[in-house]
């Protein structure tokens, strides 16, 4: 009896730690290419406004973070860096600098989605025509699936 419980706790554990590593690792291996590098410090080149995503934010944690360069123009945001995989990923503009799940999902609703990221090392995101980018001051990637913050950056 001992040696049958022992084995279905060693299988259900080696089945956990695989659905684990599949929900990290699926994002990866999924991600299209890169935009190119020349196409991303094009696009930083001509931005009006410039920042960062820092890793280690209030809100940021060892699986959910993103650290690099982040350009804003009334056309693009542009990232250059690394971000911690994942699905769903969204850019927000917000109009006051947030760090954390809790204040992001308080400005949630007055927040603008300019678009989706699919690749964690750079990304360019146009910014819908409608949208005056002057009109708000921070850039903010969250994981809508699993409503997780991962980074900010405050352009202005």
């Amino acid at each position: 009896m001992r040696r049958v419980l022992v084995l279905a706790a060693t299988h259900l554990l080696a089945l956990g730690l695989g659905f684990g590593l599949g929900i990290y690792l699926l994002p990866i291996l999924i991600a299209p290419d890169d935009p190119p590098v020349a196409q991303v410090q094009a696009a930083m080149a001509e931005a009006r406004y410039h920042t960062t995503f820092r890793r280690h934010l209030k809100g940021s944690d060892a699986v959910h973070w993103a650290e690099g360069k982040v350009s804003v123009s009334p056309r693009q945001v542009a990232f250059d860096g690394k971000m911690g995989p994942g699905p769903d990923y969204k850019v927000y503009l917000v109009r006051d600098f947030v760090d954390n799940k809790a204040d992001f999902l308080k400005t949630k609703a007055q927040a603008q989605r300019i678009g989706e990221v699919k690749t964690f090392n750079r990304f360019l995101v146009d910014v819908p025509e409608s949208i005056n980018v002057d009109d708000y001051t921070t850039v903010v990637v969250w994981c809508e699936r699993f409503e997780q913050f991962i980074s900010a950056g405050q352009y202005r």
